[in-house]
């Protein structure tokens, strides 16, 4: 029996050194699998707010860009109700001259003049809505124009003389044939109780006298 149990031994002792050899990778991986990560540190960005010397200085710039200055009480000489003699140079001879209405104001605290014009053209009533600004930030006046006989907005933008009786802009709108056609508007104040605009067409560097409104104060 002795020897029958030692050759026994012999004979399995190779098979659980096999089978240990085969099982120690994988109980190695599983403890590996079952050991607790780390969890990263997580990593945040603060922002910090400027300081309040800083934040209060660029208010006040702002404060400074949006309040209406000089500029802006030069338009309130266009402010009121208004009669308005229309010249239209359309064709070669005398112009078709015709008449409206302007209602001006000031509006959003004396920053735009508003236009709301009324008259005829072509025998077709005609509507017409203004707004003329200056652009303390780009330093010069801005226009915008729309009517019932377009589905464009003009804009354009300009200058004013020294003497803040004379407003020069200029602005692109359609032309005849449909392409873009760039325009000049002049803008006189004569007086508290009148103020001449004439439209040219810019072609070839040449200007051409398309309209003149003269505005008389009702």
């Amino acid at each position: 029996m002795k020897l029958h149990t030692t050759s026994l031994g012999r004979r399995v002792a190779p098979l659980l050194l096999i089978a240990l050899a085969l099982a120690a990778p994988a109980a190695g991986q599983a403890v590996k699998a079952a050991k607790p990560t780390k969890a990263l540190p997580a990593t945040t960005t603060e922002v910090k707010a400027p300081p309040q010397a800083a934040q209060d200085s660029m208010m006040a710039a702002m404060m400074k860009l949006a309040a209406p200055g000089p500029q802006h009480a030069a338009l309130q000489a266009m402010e009121g109700r208004w009669k308005a003699v229309v010249k239209s140079y359309n064709a070669p001879g005398e112009p078709a001259i015709s008449e409206g209405l302007s209602e001006n104001r000031m509006i959003l605290g004396g920053r735009y003049l508003e236009q709301r014009f009324q008259s005829t053209m072509m025998d077709q009533p005609f509507e017409g809505y203004g707004l003329t600004g200056y652009d303390n930030t780009a330093r010069r006046f801005t226009y915008l124009w729309v009517d019932n006989m377009s589905t464009s907005m003009m804009t354009g933008g300009g200058t004013m003389d020294e003497t803040g009786k004379l407003l020069t802009t200029t602005a692109t709108m359609p032309g005849p044939d449909g392409k873009p056609a760039d325009v000049k508007m002049v803008t006189k104040i004569v007086d508290a109780s009148t103020h001449v605009f004439s439209m040219y067409g810019l072609m070839g560097g040449n200007e051409q006298l398309m309209m003149e409104i003269t505005y008389t104060r009702k």
